[in-house]
């Protein structure tokens, strides 16, 4: 009997954190804002976008690019930390339906978020959202080698669970993020970013959690196996 292949039963669910948790665009687009600015640069729209989900490092140095006189990267790095830290303590709030959602999925496999935001502000935002004590383990884009788009931040996150790539889904927001997860071997779901192009390459696509909440409900075991 020939056919598509059946994927492995679902071991994990791991989360992208901006954009499919929290509701950080805007704060992450005023800190990048005023940060070419401080440093006579060109902020426009088709720039915020390039840097939807990028790493640091990676966003930073696509900034400094559109800057007069750009300092050295690790500084660029340090000011937009601080930058997108104070914004988003500011303006932090969960996307609709984000806390029922983890919840739900953590009450039947191990769950995680996978992030390139770096730790210092994740833990802010987690925290924040009342997440932090929901996940079994979570990893920020400064603990690994390679972030997104490499799949490193996805092969760990699933080893800290004890499944394999195969057995993940993935839920993300961004290009980015999509592709590590799937050179990592991971199944991807995508929630769609307002305003950017629908997502390639994923298993499906959703314009909200609630939307997203129902097809992965559906893919979790029939009875609670797991807690956190």
């Amino acid at each position: 009997m020939s056919g598509r292949p059946v994927p492995p039963a679902v071991g994990a669910v791991v989360f992208d954190c901006d954009g499919v948790l929290a509701d950080t665009d805007d704060a992450w687009a005023e800190a990048e804002r005023m940060l070419c600015e401080r440093h006579a640069g060109l902020f426009t729209d088709e720039l915020r976008a390039s840097t939807h989900g990028l790493s640091m490092r990676d966003t930073v140095v696509r900034l400094a690019a559109h800057m007069a006189v750009p300092p050295a990267t690790e500084q660029l790095e340090a000011e937009l930390i601080d930058l997108a830290a104070e914004r988003i303590q500011a303006h932090l709030v969960p996307l609709p339906g984000a806390v029922d959602l983890v919840t739900t999925v953590a009450a039947a496999l191990p769950v995680a978020v996978a992030s390139n935001t770096p730790r210092a502000i994740l833990n802010v935002i987690l925290g924040s959202i009342g997440l932090l004590d929901r996940l079994d383990t979570s990893l920020a884009g400064d603990e690994v080698t390679h972030p997104k788009p490499a799949s490193d931040i996805y092969v760990t996150a699933a080893a800290r669970l004890g499944v394999t790539p195969a057995e993940v889904v993935v839920i993300e927001d961004s290009p980015t993020g999509v592709r590590a997860a799937r050179l990592a071997g991971c199944r991807v779901l995508g929630v769609e970013a307002p305003g950017r192009p629908r997502l390639a390459d994923v298993e499906a696509s959703f314009p909200d959690l609630p939307a997203l909440a129902n097809h992965l409900q559906a893919l979790l075991p029939p009875a609670p196996l797991h807690s956190t």
